[in-house]
This record gives structure tokens, C-alpha cells and sequence, in this order.
């Protein structure tokens, strides 16, 4: 006699006494199926339970590429800059997604990491290149890991990135850079000498003179609001937080501003300092242009290529607060950099002058006091 036992919406029914059993169950639409399981009560009863709750499909693994287009692209928009958007995004395209994207995010491995970096190394680019690169990585996995906890940890190590060398930017000497800025007081630079003080008497970059405005001149406490540069022609903020700052006027950028402003066209205080003929912030490739003609024409100055550019005016700037003060924070501070190993790679040789000269202070021998009775 088969004996049927119903179970949910399934039967199990015995065919063989304890060897064979067969399962009925309507599946979802309606439909009637069954099986012959050949074991015993027990698997016959499991078989039927897989049955009437099949498990979820398994969900596809998430790939580097899914990360990089949903999550990580919210936080591009979200924490970088424009231009950063632009420079760090071509880098991600370029070189990381590539490499990655077929990848499940969860499954790469230091190994990967590694292997990407030999291949960017046959690539021949730069060990600095290499170090950017690898930076952006790092955020990435960081972001994934310790932010949105969709992997365990990140696979980059920080051991695998290259490393580079200290390279101290040119700047000019304290004579030397008295000597252009009395060079550019020439017919065919006088107009544009106050934005070449701006860069050489405070140190803010380029872009931020550029986007410098009438409304962030103040003649009265002698003080220049960095607030906003131009970066590809657009408005954006500044490089870094520490870059939001206040600059103080010198005597002799005091005037220089002063004929500046008698001379320009648009004054107005949300026009352009530093403006074009339309207004608009004035060309920067001119500017360069000009000033290394000055340099090379008139002070027969001649350094190593993209060593005379704007930024020369920027590093000199901080080389000469570095040279009177001795101070790594005071340059940091001056030059708004974020982290004062930027300035150290930067000002490397003041370093280690600045060390020199407090060596030889604090260890020199003290002089004996002079002999004899005073009265």
C-alpha cells in the first residue's frame, strides 16, 4: 500500500518502502511537477523542501567596473574639483579602468595591484606619474572599504608605490629677482608688472592671481582675498583649503596695484584684476611668454625647459620667506600647500642651509667673558 503525506503545498508518496519516494508540488503559475527521489523519508522530505523554496538566485559579483561607473563616480562629483575631475579622471580612464574593470571588485588581490603597477612601468611612465596613479587607486579601494564597507579591506599597499625623487624647483635669488622686477617696470611689460608681483611677492599660484577680482583687493588693510582661480579658462576654488587665505601688500606691491588699477579698463569690484581686452581673465601663455623674454632677453637668465614658467615667480616667492625665516611651517603657510612635506620636496636645498646655519649657531663655542674689574 503507498502511503502519501502532504506536505505544504507538496506530497511525498512511497514507492519503494524506504528507498524510493516520489515528490509532487505545484511550482509558481500553477503548474504540477514531480520527481523520484531514490533515498530515503528524510532526503525525500528535503528534496521537496528545496523545491517549494528554491534558493535566490545568486547575485553577479560586483565588478571593479559597476564601482567605478555607480559609487565612485558619485564621489568624483561629489569631492573633486572641476579641473581635478578632468587631470585625476583621465588617469582613471586612461590607465586604471583598463586594467581593473573586468575584475570582481571583492576578488582583487595585492598581487593585482602589483602586476597593474609592472604594467604601467612597460608603459614607460614617470615614477611620479606612477605615484598618482597609484594614489587615485588607493582612494578608491579606501573609499570602498572603510566608507561604504562593500569589501572587506583594500588591496593597496603603500609600499607598492614608486618612489621619487626630491626635485627642488628653480627659483631665482634674492638678487635676481630684484633685478626682473625692476625689469618688468619696461614699456612692453609695465602693464602686466602688478599680476608678476602679485605671484613673486606672495606666492599664491597662477591660477588664483588670474581669478583674482577688484572686490578681493583691499587697499585700506593692505590685504589680497584669495578666493577663487582660473582653471581652463572657468571659475573654480582653490587647490586646497589652505589655499583660502589672506596675503598681505608689500610696499611695493602696494603701488604696483595702485598704477595698475589707474591704468586698467574694468575696475569695477567683480571685474577682473587681471583682465583681456574682453574682460575676461587675461591669457596666461602671454604672460608666461613675456616674462621669459624678460628673463632670457634682458637678465640672461636661462634655465632648463618648464623651469621659466609663472610658477617660477610662486617658488621663488616661497624660496625667499623660506631663506629669512628658516621656517618649514612659515613656507607652508605662505605658499597655502596642505602638507609641509610638499614644501620640504620643494625647498629641499633651503633645508638644508636652514640646518646648516642652526648648527653652526647652536653648537658654536660660547665666547669667555672678557677679564678685568669694571667700576
Amino acid at each position: 500500500m503507498r502511503r502519501t503525506r502532504r506536505r505544504e503545498e507538496g506530497q511525498i508518496q512511497e514507492r519503494v518502502k524506504g528507498r524510493k519516494y516520489l515528490i509532487r508540488w505545484t511550482a509558481q503559475g500553477g503548474a504540477r511537477l514531480s520527481k523520484i527521489v531514490k533515498s530515503d523519508f528524510v532526503e525525500a522530505q528535503a528534496a521537496l523542501i528545496r523545491e517549494l523554496r528554491p534558493s535566490e538566485p545568486a547575485k553577479p559579483e560586483r565588478t571593479f567596473k559597476s564601482y567605478a561607473e555607480t559609487e565612485f563616480a558619485a564621489y568624483v562629483k561629489r569631492e573633486w574639483k572641476a579641473s581635478t575631475q578632468i587631470t585625476q579622471g583621465t588617469f582613471l580612464s586612461k590607465h586604471i579602468r583598463p586594467f581593473f574593470d573586468h575584475m570582481e571588485l571583492s576578488k582583487i588581490l595585492p598581487a593585482h595591484i602589483e602586476a597593474f603597477h609592472r604594467a604601467l612601468e612597460a608603459k614607460k611612465l614617470s615614477p611620479r606619474t606612477r605615484r598618482t596613479i597609484h594614489a587615485i587607486l588607493g582612494t578608491m579601494f579606501f573609499y570602498a572599504a572603510e566608507t561604504l564597507e562593500i569589501i572587506e579591506k583594500s588591496p593597496v599597499k603603500r609600499d607598492f608605490a614608486p618612489r621619487v625623487e626630491a626635485h627642488e624647483k628653480a627659483s631665482l635669488t634674492p638678487e635676481q629677482a630684484w633685478e626682473l622686477w625692476d625689469a618688468l617696470a619696461g614699456p612692453e611689460t609695465i602693464r602686466n608688472r602688478a599680476f608678476y608681483g602679485v605671484l613673486l611677492f606672495t606666492g599664491i599660484r597662477t591660477g588664483e592671481g588670474l581669478g583674482l577680482k577688484w572686490a578681493d583687493v583691499d587697499f585700506t588693510e593692505r590685504g589680497i582675498h584669495v578666493r577663487r582661480a582660473i582653471s581652463r579658462g572657468g571659475e573654480t576654488t582653490p587647490k586646497t583649503k589652505a589655499s583660502l587665505r589672506v596675503r598681505p601688500m608689500s610696499d611695493h606691491l602696494y603701488a604696483a596695484l595702485r598704477n595698475h588699477r589707474a591704468m586698467a579698463h574694468y575696475t569695477a569690484p567683480e571685474d577682473y584684476v587681471f583682465a583681456s581686452s574682453t574682460g575676461r581673465p587675461a591669457n596666461s601663455d602671454d604672460l608666461r611668454t613675456a616674462l621669459q623674454k624678460v628673463l632670457r632677453e634682458s637678465l640672461k637668465i636661462t634655465l632648463p625647459p618648464r623651469e621659466d614658467s609663472l610658477h617660477l615667480l610662486r617658488h621663488t616667492s616661497g624660496s625667499l620667506v623660506f631663506g629669512a625665516t628658516g621656517s618649514v611651517k612659515e613656507a607652508q603657510a605662505w605658499l597655502g600647500h596642505s602638507s609641509a612635506r610638499v614644501t620640504l620636496d620643494t625647498y629641499v636645498h633651503r633645508a638644508v642651509e636652514s640646518q646648516n646655519r642652526t648648527a653652526d649657531v647652536t653648537f658654536a663655542r660660547p665666547v669667555p667673558p672678557s677679564s678685568g674689574w669694571t667700576n
